[in-house]
């Protein structure tokens, strides 16, 4: 479990396919996942995914997804994740390449 309160870097500069460290959010009244474009993201999905067993190989299930075009020119996205008490994973994974010449940062904060 991350300490409380935390803020765990995911990943920087990414445009190709790539999943993300898996974060133990369990405990957390609060979290966040931020977003944030870097030049032009005119296309590519970035998809917040969760899963009870941080080692699960099968298709873990999504919460939502963000379109890169959201995060264009600097944006930034806030997504605020339901609290759970009972052990509960997540993770973050650009789906789609990401395309325009920008690249994604993400990132995850917790109480």
């Amino acid at each position: 479990m991350q300490p409380n309160p935390f803020v765990s870097p995911l990943f920087t500069g990414q445009t190709a396919t790539t999943t993300a460290a898996v974060v133990n959010v369990s405990g957390n009244s609060s979290v966040v996942v931020w977003i944030t474009g870097t030049g032009t993201t005119s296309s590519g999905v970035v998809t917040i995914e969760e899963a009870d067993d941080p080692g699960y190989t099968g298709t873990w299930s999504s919460i939502t997804t963000v379109n890169a075009s959201d995060v264009t020119g600097g944006a930034t996205k806030a997504i605020h994740l339901p609290a759970f008490a009972t052990p509960y994973y997540m993770r973050v994974r650009i789906s789609t390449v990401i395309g325009g010449g920008g690249t994604i940062a993400a990132s995850v904060t917790g109480l």
